[in-house]
């Protein structure tokens, strides 16, 4: 039976209402605009898209093409969370299959918004300190850095979860983040020499460092989402900017009263085993940190896998060519997975991802250059840059040669 085409008007209110709960769970606006797009023309008209991170432009055309009504709303928050990029896929595909109705589904994306996280405040800061020590592991530092460096991981996100609440404080928070990463790796190798700060450092900021947005902003320049790639590209470097000023503030004061430094300390790697467990612990720990339920935790950990897998095999390539095969082979899997689950490949996808993404080779790069290293430092960026775009073109070549059947 022919389905009843909607009023012009209660789909722009569905197309609002589902877009905004998607660029607030993290949906990339190339992504976003396709999407609404073809609702539109499921439910038999025309639409004309434009988001960028912040804002959201949609007009409704009639069945013949005819501008028929135009909105505009502000997006004020927008962050990664998988869970809920989940359950608006759900209710998405509810409706494309007249299992659910344009109310009913608005109705139930209100819902889904004011559902809890999946894990509390406890969870959370176990998670950081977890994801904190298993990456202080890949960045080559020992024992007792990987220790040392999840305290400073649960200690951050401590005061990042109260900073939160408090919304004059939060445009501060990355400044904040960089101070407290480096007081207490300050602090931790005055009271423990023998390790390294900089690896301290490092793991501790790796859970604000913004490796995907940095990504995400590419891929959106690529498919000539102009606006929108250009302001994640800003968001990232100033987030890069404040956290390395944070940490020069301290470096800073440290100097003014005279207290020592720490020495160069060599990095010694730990065994290859513990290189694979701290990869999975840090994967898993990402995918609490992305809103992952208990259930699909396990998706996190299988992307981990994927990536150590990879890393393993490409290890004796070029950065450049080894960014590329990881996101590439990363890409097909989620693809594959998408194809097979019906879910989002951004759920498989973004666990994966945060462990490649360059973010701790920009704030090197960055921190190089502000302590006057010019050469070095733009050398760096330089770097960074081809990585991310390695990366960007790995995903693009997946998405061509194996694309997921959804949109998401």
């Amino acid at each position: 039976m022919k389905q009843e085409t909607l009023g012009p008007q209660l789909l722009l209110d569905y197309l609002i209402e589902l877009g905004t709960a998607l660029m607030s769970a993290g949906c990339p606006t190339h992504r976003l605009e396709e999407l609404l797009v073809t609702v539109a023309r499921h439910e038999g008209h025309q639409a004309d898209v434009f988001a960028v991170p912040t804002g959201l432009f949609v007009g409704v055309r009639t069945p013949e093409g005819e501008p028929s009504l135009t909105t505009m709303v502000r997006v004020t928050e927008w962050t990664n969370d998988l869970q809920l990029l989940a359950a608006l896929d759900e209710v998405l595909n509810e409706v494309a299959e007249r299992a659910l109705s344009i109310p009913a589904a608005r109705q139930k994306i209100r819902e889904v918004q004011r559902q809890p996280r999946p894990w509390g405040r406890g969870m959370q800061l176990l998670a950081s300190a977890a994801g904190s020590a298993g990456a202080a592991v890949t960045f080559g530092g020992g024992w007792t850095d990987c220790l040392l460096a999840g305290i400073g991981g649960l200690i951050l996100r401590a005061i990042m979860l109260n900073l939160s609440q408090s919304p004059g404080v939060r445009v501060l928070e990355n400044f904040i983040g960089g101070l407290v990463a480096a007081t207490t790796a300050w602090f931790a190798t005055l009271l423990w020499p023998g390790n390294s700060r900089e690896v301290l450092i490092l793991a501790i900021v790796v859970q604000l460092l913004p490796g995907l947005t940095l990504t995400t902003g590419l891929a959106e320049l690529t498919y000539r989402n102009l606006v929108a790639g250009t302001a994640r590209l800003m968001h990232a470097a100033i987030t890069l900017l404040s956290l390395a000023f944070g940490i020069a503030a301290v470096v800073s004061l440290a100097q003014a009263i005279d207290l020592p430094g720490a020495p160069p300390v060599p990095h010694v790697a730990l065994a290859w085993w513990w290189q694979v467990l701290a990869v999975l612990v840090a994967a898993l720990s990402f995918g609490v940190m992305l809103g992952l339920s208990k259930e699909k935790l396990r998706i996190a950990l299988m992307s981990g896998a994927l990536v150590w897998g990879v890393t393993l095999l490409t290890r004796p390539l070029p950065g450049v060519h080894a960014a590329f095969l990881n996101a590439l082979v990363l890409a097909v899997g989620a693809n594959v997975w998408a194809r097979v689950t019906r879910k989002p490949a951004q759920v498989f996808l973004n666990p994966g991802m945060l462990l490649l993404v360059p973010g701790a080779l920009s704030f090197r790069s960055l921190d190089t250059l502000l302590s006057g290293d010019a050469v070095q430092g733009i050398s760096g960026l330089a770097d960074v840059t081809l990585i991310a775009g390695a990366l960007v073109m790995g995903l693009l070549v997946a998405n061509v040669a194996l694309p997921p059947r959804k949109v998401l």
